[in-house]
């Protein structure tokens, strides 16, 4: 009457090794505590301050699907980061406690337009980039161990180094 179901053999599955918490529920054994110390907690991307303005220089709303891969590249390999150890990395990460430093006056002016409190301030106090390879870097708010993304910088012009070829 109808066909007949060939017997698929059972495979076997890796399993996660899975704790109970004692609230009801499992999580893998590989979940640890968060610290409350920030600089021992995983590196996380918080996408809350991205500029997409069309008229910014460096808006991530006209990167490159090429550029789109390689940033998603570097994220997945900071995240296996603490805070901690990617401040160590030579290069890798930079602080600029302040920014007004900056040679370019063209980011300040941006920051300006989108972050200034009452007081005149840039609202975030630590502004950070990531060397992501050449001459590309990703700007952002540093809070603790999240990197609140906000410039795309493709051609190394939001802060521009003294030295040639870098």
């Amino acid at each position: 009457m109808g066909k007949s179901r060939k017997k698929v053999p059972k495979r076997a599955v890796a399993r996660a090794a899975w704790t109970s918490t004692g609230k009801g529920y499992r999580v893998p054994a590989k979940a640890t505590e968060l610290s409350n110390n920030p600089n021992d907690r995983k590196v996380t991307f918080r996408f809350d301050c991205v500029d997409l303005e069309n008229g910014c220089p460096w808006s991530m709303a006209s990167m490159s699907e090429e550029d789109h891969r390689l940033l998603l590249e570097k994220l997945k390999e900071f995240e296996r980061m603490t805070a901690a150890e990617i401040r160590r990395q030579d290069g890798c990460f930079k602080l600029y406690p302040d920014f007004t430093q900056c040679p370019n006056r063209e980011p300040l002016d941006r920051l300006n337009e989108l972050y200034v409190n009452d007081n005149g301030e840039i609202f975030e106090d630590v502004i950070g980039r990531f060397r992501l390879n050449g001459k590309i870097r990703l700007y952002g708010f540093l809070r603790g161990h999240e990197f609140h993304i906000l410039w795309w910088d493709r051609n190394h012009e939001v802060w521009p180094s003294r030295k040639k070829h870098t």
